[in-house]
């Protein structure tokens, strides 16, 4: 199985017909500081499809960008994860007048291409939640509790108690999801101690965007 060494800090979703946009949107997304996540680029002939899965799961926020006829079925399941891991999600809208709006991107969020930098600066301000002292703390409260990633995801008692270590510990209210979001990403980089885990899997039957 191929895999990805970098973390991102945001996954763009969007239809192969506006990879052109997506190009832009990462890299104004890399520009101002913010690694962001598409499948160009990736070497074919691997099975990159559990590595975009982590990538999305990793992430800290879903980009996706909406042409007219809406979203595909694939960024409808990329968007449905999204949500189900309560990340903050934005949709650009490509052709405002005549987008289609599906039930899919209630309460998302809508911008235009023209407002991309109000995007991008929401997604620093998201990214910016944490400082370095307060992921050291986190993993070392992970490591004291001794459980896997998987386990926390799978249990909301555990991540409760996580996130109240947490608050406790620090003094802040950051939800139980974008905690084990840091923690995926601190495993990835090697800064996490304890038991390993994998990052919840893609359904193999579920396309990738």
């Amino acid at each position: 199985m191929a895999k990805l060494r970098k973390t991102f800090d945001v996954f763009i979703s969007y239809s192969p017909k506006d990879a052109t946009t997506a190009l832009e949107v990462a890299t104004m997304c890399r520009e101002s500081g913010l690694e962001a996540f598409t499948d160009m680029g990736l070497p074919p002939g691997d099975d990159w499809s559990d590595a975009i899965w982590e990538a999305l799961a990793e992430s800290r926020a879903l980009l996706t960008i909406v042409s007219p006829a809406g979203p595909t079925p694939s960024m409808a399941i990329e968007i449905g994860a999204a949500r189900a891991w309560n990340k903050p999600i934005y949709a650009v809208v490509t052709e405002p007048s005549s987008t289609r709006l599906t039930p899919g991107l209630a309460g998302i969020p809508l911008y235009t291409t023209g407002r991309l930098p109000d995007v991008i600066r929401s997604i620093r301000a998201s990214v910016d939640q944490l400082t370095d002292e307060d992921r050291t703390v986190l993993g070392q409260i992970y490591t004291e509790m001794g459980v896997s990633t998987d386990q926390l995801a799978l249990s909301p008692r555990k991540l409760e108690s996580l996130v109240k270590k947490f608050t406790r510990s620090r003094g802040k209210v950051v939800e139980g999801e974008r905690l084990l979001s840091e923690l995926f990403r601190l495993r990835k980089q090697g800064r996490l101690a304890g038991k390993r885990s994998s990052v919840r899997k893609r359904p193999k039957h579920e396309p990738t965007g």
